[in-house]
């Protein structure tokens, strides 16, 4: 487990999922309690974000990990279950 701040991985992926509203413009209100995979960004983009979280935040989120879905519930994850998702299972990196 990472020791980062939840606001901040929830601002990180407000922005990166504000930015794909935006192009594909989706027009959703993009909030903490948003789910990006039910406003119709698909898996792949949402794999994408996960690419650039690690690079921002500076971690490694492991490769059999999808921070934007509940595989027990089958339910699309809120940006603020997202953020704690990835805080609990990804590593910090070293350099």
């Amino acid at each position: 487990m990472i020791t980062i701040a939840q606001e901040t991985v929830e601002q990180e992926i407000i922005k990166a999922v504000e930015e794909i509203n935006t192009n594909l413009k989706i027009g959703a209100n993009i909030n903490g309690e948003c789910c990006p995979g039910n406003i119709g960004i698909s898996s792949q983009i949402l794999i994408t974000i996960m690419s650039r979280l690690e690079d921002s935040l500076g971690i490694q989120i492991p490769t059999n990990v999808y921070i934007f879905h509940n595989k027990d519930t089958q339910d699309q994850l809120s940006i603020q279950d997202a953020a704690k998702k990835l805080i609990k299972l990804s590593k910090k990196v070293s350099n």
